[in-house]
């Protein structure tokens, strides 16, 4: 499934953890994710809104940050809110 559908939510992080990332980035200890909603541009194409809620958790351990963006993801688009805005994932 495309995950890039005008006001589906989606999540992206730049610092998220590779493994040339890990070999060039050692010193850092965690990185996070923004949950984000598509939005349609006025003269087409989609862009994103301002991240609503973010994920941390430790570069050593990635798939349970990703998996959690998963399920935030799925409670936006499901019309659910988190009662928080962020949280660490350890």
């Amino acid at each position: 499934m495309n995950r890039k559908q005008p006001y589906r939510h989606d999540f992206s992080g730049h610092c998220a953890p590779k493994a040339r990332f890990l070999a060039s980035h050692g010193t850092f200890n965690s990185f996070s994710v923004g949950v984000f909603q598509w939005i349609p541009k006025t003269k087409g194409g989609l862009k994103k809104s301002p991240v609503k809620y973010r994920i941390r958790g430790f570069v050593g351990n990635p798939e349970p940050v990703y998996a959690r963006a998963r399920e935030v993801c799925r409670m936006f688009d499901a019309g659910e809110c988190p009662s928080t805005k962020s949280e660490l994932i350890t």
